[in-house]
C-alpha cells in the first residue's frame, strides 16, 4: 500500500505540469467510439439494479455526482501518452467527446487539493468549467486497506444554502484501493461562478465500527479568465413535423463543456414527445456530436419548452453544421394516465400489453409501497436502455397529488422490472401515475442547416 501511495504522490506533479506535457505529445482528435459503445453494452446486458430518486428542483445549482472505479484499455493508454496521472481523468470523461476535446486543448485546470481523514484521503485532481458547467475531478484512496465506502452520501456548496443534488451514488466493493469520478455543478442562467468552490462531501459508511461521520471540506479555485466569453451563439428558429407534431428549435449556445439547444412543442400536437432517439449535431465532414447520455441530459422550462444538451464541437470549428434525427419516443397525451386498482394489485388503464402490473408490496425499511411493474420489450432501438417510466407526480382517486421520489429498474436487453415507490397513506383507489417515457415512437427524417 506504501507504494501504491508514493506512486499516485508523485502523478499528482505530473498532473499540475499537464500543460507543458500535453504540448509535446500527439493526442489523436478521436478515440475508438465503437469500442466504448461495446463496453458500454456489455454492461448493460448484465443483470443490475439501478435507483434514481425524483424531485422538482429549483435551486441555483444542480450536481450530479457520479463515481466509478479506474478502469484502463489499450486505447486509452495510447490517448493518454506519456501523462500517468491523466490516465484516470480521461477514463472518468470517455462518455463525452466534446470533454475529451477540452483535455486536448489544454482547457483542465489542476488543482492537487488533498484531505486525509479516518483512513480516507480524499484529491481534488482539477476541473474543467465554462459558464455553463463545471466538472470536479476527484481521487478517494482507502490508506491502511480497512476503509468501506458504501455511499458519498452528501455534497453541497457552502456559499449557497439553496444547493439541490440529485444522487446517483453506487456502493462499491470491500477492500477496495481506489475510487475516482467526477461531479458535476450546473449554474442556473445568470448566476455567477465565484472564484472558489467551498465544497463538503460526506460519506454515509466509512467503516463498520465507525462513530464519528466526517466531512472533507475543501476550497477549490476556479481561473475564470480561463473561459470567460467562450461561447457561441447560433438562431435556427425552425419548426418541422414529424407525423403531424410540430417541434421548433431555437437559439443554440456552445459551450466547451456542452451545447445547450432550445425546444419547443406545438401545445396542440396530439402526443407528447418525450425523448429524441438519435438528436444529432453533424459537421461537414459527418462527425456527430449527440445529445449527452451520462448526466443531466436537458432541462424543462415549461409544459411545452426544454433545453437539450449536447457534446460540445466548440474546438473543433466546424465550416457546416446540421441538426438530424429521424425517430422520436413519443405517446398519444390521452394513454399517458396509467390507473393501478391497489386492492385489487391489477391495472385499470395501461399503455398497451407491453406494460403489466407484478405485484403490490411494501418496503421493509420505512413502510413504502411499491408498485412493481414489468416491461416486455424487444425493440432493437430499445436495447440496452432502461427507461424512467413514471413521473414523479401520481394522484389517488380524490384527486390529491402525492410524490415519489424513488424508483428503481433492473432487466436486460427484452424484459425490464420496474418498481415505484408510494407513500404510506390511506389511498382512495385507483391510483394514476403518468407515463414519463415509453418505447412507443414517431418517424421522420428532421434535417437542419445551422451554417
Amino acid at each position: 500500500m506504501s507504494e501504491f501511495r508514493d506512486q499516485h504522490e508523485q502523478e499528482l506533479p505530473q498532473l499540475e505540469a499537464m500543460k507543458e506535457y500535453m504540448e509535446d505529445i500527439a493526442i489523436p482528435s478521436e478515440v475508438d467510439e465503437k469500442i466504448w459503445s461495446g463496453i458500454r453494452a456489455g454492461r448493460l446486458r448484465r443483470r443490475r439494479r439501478v435507483y434514481t430518486r425524483m424531485a422538482a428542483y429549483t435551486a441555483c445549482l444542480l450536481l450530479l455526482v457520479s463515481a466509478a472505479s479506474v478502469r484502463f484499455s489499450p486505447e486509452v493508454a495510447a490517448y493518454v501518452g506519456e501523462i500517468p496521472a491523466l490516465r484516470p481523468l480521461v477514463e472518468l470523461i470517455h462518455y463525452d467527446k466534446g470533454l475529451e476535446l477540452a483535455i486536448d486543448n489544454d482547457f483542465m485546470q489542476p488543482v492537487g487539493l488533498s484531505e486525509e481523514q479516518d483512513g480516507i484521503k480524499m484529491t481534488i485532481d482539477g476541473i474543467i468549467a465554462d459558464e455553463s458547467r463545471i466538472i470536479v475531478f476527484y481521487t478517494l484512496e482507502n490508506m491502511d486497506g480497512q476503509k468501506s465506502v458504501v455511499n458519498l452520501e452528501k455534497v453541497e456548496l457552502t456559499d449557497n444554502k439553496n444547493t439541490s443534488i440529485s444522487q446517483a451514488f453506487y456502493p462499491h466493493e470491500e477492500d477496495w484501493k481506489i475510487i475516482q469520478g467526477t461531479i458535476d455543478l450546473y449554474p442556473n442562467e445568470g448566476a455567477s461562478i465565484p472564484d472558489y468552490l467551498n465544497m463538503i462531501f460526506r460519506f454515509d459508511k466509512v467503516t463498520e465500527s465507525a462513530t464519528n461521520r466526517p466531512e472533507w471540506q475543501f476550497a477549490i479555485p476556479v481561473d475564470k479568465a480561463k473561459f470567460e466569453g467562450l461561447k457561441e451563439t447560433y438562431d435556427i428558429n425552425q419548426t418541422v413535423s414529424v407525423e403531424g407534431q410540430k417541434i421548433t428549435f431555437g437559439a443554440m449556445t456552445v459551450y466547451p463543456t456542452r451545447i445547450e439547444i432550445e425546444v419547443d412543442y406545438d401545445p396542440s400536437n396530439s402526443k407528447k414527445l418525450f425523448y429524441f432517439d438519435d438528436l444529432r449535431l453533424e459537421d461537414e465532414k459527418g462527425e456527430t456530436f449527440s445529445t449527452i447520455n451520462n448526466g443531466v441530459t436537458g432541462s424543462n422550462i415549461s409544459e411545452n419548452s426544454q433545453v437539450l444538451y449536447f457534446q460540445s464541437n466548440y474546438f473543433r470549428k466546424p465550416k457546416h453544421l446540421y441538426l438530424r434525427a429521424s425517430s422520436i419516443r413519443a405517446m398519444d397525451k390521452a394513454m399517458r394516465e396509467v390507473k393501478v386498482d391497489i386492492d385489487r394489485k391489477e391495472l385499470l388503464t395501461r399503455p398497451d400489453s407491453k406494460l403489466t402490473l407484478k405485484d403490490i408490496g411494501t418496503s421493509s425499511e420505512d413502510g413504502q409501497g411499491i408498485l412493481v411493474f414489468e416491461m416486455k420489450n424487444e425493440n432493437p432501438l430499445d436495447q440496452n436502455h432502461m427507461f424512467s417510466l413514471f413521473e414523479s407526480t401520481y394522484k389517488d382517486a380524490s384527486g390529491q397529488s402525492f410524490e415519489s421520489h424513488m424508483a428503481s429498474t433492473s432487466g436486460n436487453e427484452a424484459e425490464y422490472e420496474y418498481q415505484y415507490f408510494i407513500k404510506k397513506e390511506n389511498y382512495q383507489s385507483p391510483l394514476t401515475l403518468y407515463i414519463q417515457d415509453y418505447p412507443t415512437r414517431i418517424h421522420g427524417d428532421i434535417d437542419l442547416r445551422i451554417k
